[in-house]
């Protein structure tokens, strides 16, 4: 199945990135309990297109926000590990969702306040297909590109998650979302 393969390679390409982050100075754990440690915390509002498995060939717009800040709880010796909240919303083409997830990304500062970065999704979707509404388990994969200079932060999400399937309901899904927002 083609969506199995993609989600391989983005599962690996996570992995490969968190195994380079764990290798370079080592890790520290409840790093946010460190005298001195900066959060730098983010928030955004965003808005993309997404192409959801019961939408068949339609793709949805998608909104919501996004709060991310360094990670807390476990953190390289430079801090490239952001931990990503986001809220994100559909209801178009007979399929209403909203999602909670989040996703640790290993980042790497590119130059010029711009950095990419990848990891994996975690996260819980209530999904209503038109017939019936549930609450699934997500997980995936999510790459992305950000700049943050100052109070100014944009940036750009290449997402797929995929989800259990209850009573004939699921929600996998690829979503390329756009944020906008301000750094604290």
């Amino acid at each position: 199945m083609k969506t199995s393969r993609i989600t391989a390679l983005f599962l690996l390409a996570g992995l490969t990135l968190g195994a380079t982050a764990s290798q370079a100075d080592g890790l520290r754990f409840f790093a946010g309990m460190e005298p001195g440690f900066k959060f730098e915390p983010t928030l955004a509002v965003t808005g993309g297109i997404m192409k959801a498995t019961p939408a068949g060939d339609d793709h949805n717009f998608v909104y919501g926000l996004d709060f991310n800040m360094n990670c807390g709880l476990i953190q390289t010796a430079d801090n490239r590990i952001r931990t990503h909240v986001q809220i994100n919303h559909t209801n178009e083409s007979g399929v209403k969702a909203t999602s909670f997830e989040l996703s640790p990304r290993y980042t790497l500062p590119i130059g010029g306040g711009f950095s990419v970065g990848a990891g994996p999704v975690i996260g819980l979707v209530k999904a209503d297909n038109g017939i019936a509404d549930k609450n699934l388990f997500a997980y995936g994969a999510v790459v992305g590109a950000n700049f943050r200079k100052g109070m100014v932060y944009s940036g750009l999400d290449l997402r797929y998650l995929n989800t259990n399937e209850r009573n004939h309901v699921d929600f996998e899904n690829w979503a390329l979302i756009a944020k906008v927002g301000i750094n604290f």
